[in-house]
């Protein structure tokens, strides 16, 4: 396992940990690693609710019909300018 150290940890920050992982019965330590890994739970779950609704507007939306050669090339074509569109704002 890889070792970090957190430099400039802003006073009220450092303090509010010390107090948080006191409160919970843990090291500094193992109350950045908790709240840390609690972050990275919370953007899962997030997605998971955004595939889900995806998934259940897809269900909901009707019969589907195949895509013709011509509409998925139209797609793909909007989709390159899109993100050459992208790629030339954030230059």
């Amino acid at each position: 396992m890889a070792d970090y150290t957190l430099k400039s940890v802003p006073e009220p920050l450092r303090s509010k940990l010390e107090s948080e992982a006191e409160r919970s019965f843990r090291s500094v330590d193992q109350e950045i690693l908790f709240r840390l890994q609690r972050s990275f739970d919370a953007d899962d779950t997030k997605m998971s609710a955004i595939h889900a609704k995806w998934i259940y507007e897809a269900l909901n939306s009707g019969e589907a019909a195949p895509l013709t050669d011509a509409e998925l090339d139209g797609a793909f074509d909007r989709g390159l300018e899109r993100a050459k569109k992208r790629r030339q704002a954030t230059k």
